[in-house]
Formats: structure tokens, C-alpha cells, sequence
């Protein structure tokens, strides 16, 4: 059989992302403060863009507002299942680009006045919106409670600069999180000025030091050790060798790890005892030392028992200290009196910033509305300077104008999709109130379990849609303030065929830890029983253990109190 060579016409539908199609769906996940900086930017950027009116000028939470975002057609919500429609209308537009009345085309996008929540319910700046009292006081950090005593310390300036370094590699828990050898490697010219400082001085005779010091860091909860393997190495070829192999960095001498660990020594003095430390060991030895038992046999127990002080194992403990009981109980409890996270006063409120809320849940008349939060959100529209030079340009096809006309396309397709990103957290938080409305009236036991295809499917959206929207973005309740994506819950299906919120089983084992007896604490198994008792919902040891360890909270045996 011959082969032919032929042409053949197919029509086929393809699915094309435009940049501003894919702008429109980031600006869906977004949150408040990224959508403002966009805006901040594309001010910079779009010369056609200006701040419009003020919020004042727009309509105030009112039921008519609302009565009209639920009657009035607006925008539809991009998302996937609709990405190929406005990909053929945008292909449309430019097809038909040409033939745009220029004039009637700024005069409408003008009269459009930017994006507007006039189809919704609107909280302004000057109206007096629900409180919102979730501010944490300005403290002081503990970089800079540390800095302050570095500041009135008696060093030498380059004892200070190695201090400022030292210090700023010290997390919020108050730990050191960089081995000295990486802060040397690191700081290059901070390495040869203690070199050339040290190279001045008379040589130390037997200097003694642990070179596993050096490598010491706090991470993860651990410390751990900066180790080389060199069997591993071998089953590289020389190409990979190529590619994974670090630049050679100089040797760092022990003479400059020893004086680093010499001004870490001067910060571990420092207020909050135990501070500086590498890991929980270091810093409670630290601690037992500020307090005048470093030869102590509290100070030898945490050298060599940290697992079983862990494990809360007295008995054994006492037996490898060969020391009574009762001296191990005494000793026990001062380390149990020490803070296991010297910097934790410095992190009691650690966002130390406004959480802004998207949107408000409120009560009026009985009834449940929602109000989008408008307040301090700037506001863009269409230039007039561009308006009055596109009058006075010819439609010539000169660079210029077709710049403008550039600009202005791109700012109508800001402004609209804007606007539809205010129109699905709306309705996003319209239909959660429908699903939710219990929980608003009575609190979390009454929170009903859901998931993101049911609103989807409740506002006809895409379920990527709903999971884009309610990212980072806050609701005010009278329950306090939500992220969005908290409505959202799993549920343990019961005997009845019902369902338990997860959250709703979480609340009651938190609340049950909280009140059980210290002495005794309740064990997975034993929260089980309670919860099916007296409540009636059913569920697994393992589901207990589960949700315990989300809320981070111990096992019994690490919650029981000995005393």
C-alpha cells in the first residue's frame, strides 16, 4: 500500500492562558495586604491608573445593597471551568479591537470609576464598624533586649560586632541556630579581623578547646552536628561531583572558633537565663549555673539523663546517680521550674500587626448579613489627564496612542478582575454562612462539617475557585475572627448516618485535657470513652491520637505531674 502526503482541515478547541487571564486567578488568592501592594504597584507602573474616590463615596452596609447584590447580574468569577469562555471572548475583543469607538471606550471605562462594591454590602472608613480587638501590644524583641545588654557590656568593638552576629542568628525561642565554623564561613571579613586581632596578641599556651562545640547548632528542636561523609561521596561520578561540590572554603582556624565562643559565653550570661544556648541541654545546664548549681546534682543530671528526665523515669535516675529518691525529686523539680524556651516572654503575642478582616458576619434585626470590609482599601479608576489626551490625539495608528490604549486595557482588566474577586468572597462567605449559620449563633460544638465542593456547588464556581478565595483571607464574626478556609471541616460519620466536625471532637479534647486531673491525665483510649459517654460520638483511640498531636499536646505519660 502507497503512503500518500495529504492536508487536512480539524477544528479542535484549545484551551489558551493569557497573561490576563492569569492574573485575574492569581488575584483570587491574594490576601489584603498583597492585593494593596499589587495596587501600590500598578500605580507605579500604569501611568493610566490613578486613586479614585474615597470610600466615603460609596454606598454604606445597608439592607437595599444587599437586596441589590442578590438581584443585580454582575461578572461572572473566572475560574478553570470557565478559563476556555473568556479565553474565545478575549479573542473576541482583540478581533474586534479595531472597530472600538476610542472616545465611548475611556468615557465608559470612566464612568465605571474602578472597581466598586457597589453591588454589596460596604464597610467605610467612617462608618463604625464591628470591633475588632485581636491588636498585640508593641513589645520589645529579644534581638533587641539583647543588643541592649550587648550595648552596655564593656567590649572591644570587634567583641561588639561579633556579639551583634552572634545575636542575630538567635531564634524566638531564645536558641542558637548557627554553628560558629558557619557564622565564620559566612562572614568572611569578620573571620581575618579576628584573625588579625589574634595574630597582634601573644600566643595562648595550651589552649584548650572542644572542637565539637564549633559545629553546634540548634535546629528542629535538636542539636545537631555538621558531619562529612565521605563514604557517600564515592558513588558519585566526577560529573556529579561537578555539580554538588561546594566552592573550597578556607579552614577555619580553632583559635577563631575559640574566640567566637568566648563572646557567646558573655551572651549566655545574658537576661533571659539560658539564652545563646545550641540545644535544650546547653541551655538548662546555663540556667542551673546562673543560679549557683553548676556542681550540683541537679547540673549532673541533665549532663547525663536528659532521656530518662524525659521519660520521667526517677527511679532510674536515682539508681545511675546512686543518690536516695527523695534527693531526685528535689532535684527533679528544679529542672521542671526552668524554662525550657528562654526567649518565650519575648514571643507571648508574636504577629505584632492588625489582622484585617475581609469581610464581617454581623447581626441586624435578627437576622445574619454580610458586609465586605472596604475600609483603607485604595481605589482606582481612569486618569483624567489620559481621558482629555486620548480627545486630542488622532487615531493616526501612532505609538503613542496605541500605548495609552495598552495601558487602559490593562487597567480595565485590573479593575474587573477586582471586582470579581470582591464578588466571590461575598458569595463565598454568603453560602458558608448558610452552611455555618449554628455556629454563628451558638460556637464551635455546632460547627457542621464541610468541604469546598459544597460551596462550589452552592454558588456554581469551581471548587479551585472557592479554595483560591479563601486563602489569607479573614472573616469577623460574633465568634471572633476566621480565616475563610476554618468553616471548612472534615467530619467522623456516626451510627445515625450524621457527621461530627472534626474541630468540633478537637474543642472537646482540648477542653477535656485542660480540666483532667494532672496526676492522672487521661489517656487516647480514655478520651474515647468519655467523648462516646457523654456525648455519644464514636470515635477511634487512633483519631484521638491524631487530633491530640495536632493540638500539639503530649502524651499522658509526658502530661503527668509526679507531685
Amino acid at each position: 500500500m502507497a503512503m500518500q502526503m495529504k492536508m487536512q482541515m480539524k477544528m479542535s478547541q484549545q484551551l489558551i492562558m493569557t497573561p490576563q487571564l492569569q492574573q485575574a486567578i492569581k488575584l483570587l488568592q491574594l490576601s489584603r495586604a498583597e492585593l494593596e501592594e499589587l495596587i501600590e504597584q500598578t500605580l507605579i507602573e500604569n501611568p493610566v491608573l490613578e486613586e479614585g474616590m474615597d470610600m466615603d463615596t460609596f454606598p454604606s452596609k445597608t439592607e437595599n445593597t444587599q437586596e441589590q447584590a442578590e438581584s443585580e447580574e454582575t461578572p461572572e468569577v473566572v475560574t478553570e471551568t470557565e478559563e476556555f469562555e473568556t479565553a474565545r471572548e478575549n479573542e473576541q475583543e482583540n478581533a474586534v479591537q479595531d472597530e472600538i469607538d476610542w472616545q465611548q471606550y475611556i468615557e465608559q471605562i470612566e464612568q465605571f470609576g474602578g472597581y466598586q462594591e457597589r453591588r454589596y454590602n460596604v464597610v467605610s472608613d467612617d462608618e463604625e464598624s464591628p470591633s475588632i480587638e485581636i491588636t498585640a501590644a508593641q513589645t520589645e524583641s529579644l534581638a533587641d533586649h539583647l543588643m541592649w545588654q550587648l550595648d552596655m557590656h564593656k567590649l572591644t568593638p570587634l567583641e561588639h560586632q561579633t556579639g551583634a552576629h552572634l545575636i542575630g542568628n538567635i531564634d524566638d525561642d531564645g536558641f542558637l541556630v548557627t554553628s560558629i565554623r558557619e557564622l565564620l564561613e559566612s562572614q568572611q571579613g569578620l573571620y581575618n579581623q579576628i584573625n588579625t586581632n589574634l595574630n597582634s596578641q601573644e600566643p595562648k599556651k595550651d589552649m584548650e578547646f572542644d572542637a565539637d562545640l564549633f559545629d553546634m547548632k540548634f535546629q528542629s528542636g535538636k542539636t545537631t552536628q555538621k558531619k562529612k561523609n565521605i563514604e557517600d561521596e564515592t558513588f558519585l561520578n566526577e560529573h556529579e561531583k561537578s555539580v554538588v561540590e561546594e566552592p573550597v572554603k578556607p579552614e577555619i582556624s580553632p583559635a577563631a572558633c575559640c574566640y567566637v565562643e568566648s563572646v557567646l559565653n558573655k551572651i549566655q550570661q545574658f537576661n533571659p537565663n539560658g539564652v545563646g544556648a545550641r540545644s535544650l541541654q546547653e541551655s538548662l545546664l546555663i540556667q542551673l549555673e546562673i543560679l549557683g548549681e553548676g556542681d550540683s546534682l541537679s547540673s549532673r543530671i541533665v549532663k547525663n539523663d536528659m532521656q530518662f528526665l524525659e521519660s520521667k523515669d526517677l527511679k532510674k535516675i536515682a539508681r545511675r546517680q546512686k543518690q536516695d529518691i527523695e534527693q531526685v525529686i528535689q532535684s527533679y523539680r528544679l529542672i521542671m521550674s526552668l524554662e525550657p524556651k528562654p526567649g518565650r516572654e519575648f514571643i507571648a503575642n508574636p504577629s505584632h500587626h492588625y489582622i484585617i478582616p475581609d469581610v464581617y458576619i454581623y447581626q441586624k434585626d435578627n437576622e445574619y448579613k454580610v458586609a465586605l470590609n472596604s475600609a483603607g482599601m485604595p481605589r482606582l479608576r481612569i486618569s483624567n489627564y489620559y481621558k482629555d489626551l486620548s480627545n486630542n490625539l488622532e487615531d493616526d495608528g501612532s505609538l503613542t496612542k496605541d500605548y495609552i490604549m495598552e495601558k487602559v486595557k490593562a487597567g480595565q482588566w485590573l479593575l474587573k478582575s477586582i471586582e470579581q474577586r470582591q464578588k466571590t468572597i461575598y458569595r463565598v462567605t454568603k453560602s458558608i454562612l448558610r452552611f455555618q449559620k449554628k455556629f454563628f449563633e451558638k460556637g464551635i460544638h455546632y460547627l457542621r462539617p464541610l468541604v469546598l465542593k459544597d460551596v462550589a456547588e452552592d454558588i456554581d464556581v469551581h471548587e479551585s475557585t472557592v479554595s483560591r478565595i479563601t486563602t489569607n483571607k479573614y472573616v469577623h464574626t460574633p465568634q471572633g475572627i476566621f480565616e475563610l478556609k476554618y468553616f471548612f471541616t472534615s467530619g467522623i460519620d456516626q451510627a445515625r448516618g450524621e457527621a461530627v466536625s472534626s474541630k468540633r471532637i478537637k474543642d472537646m479534647i482540648l477542653q477535656m485535657v485542660q480540666k483532667e486531673d494532672l496526676k492522672s491525665p487521661y489517656t487516647d483510649l480514655q478520651i474515647a470513652d468519655v467523648l462516646e459517654r457523654q456525648s455519644g460520638i464514636k470515635v477511634a483511640r487512633r483519631t484521638v491520637a491524631k487530633y491530640r498531636e495536632a493540638l500539639n499536646i503530649l502524651p499522658s505519660n509526658k502530661r503527668k505531674q509526679l507531685f
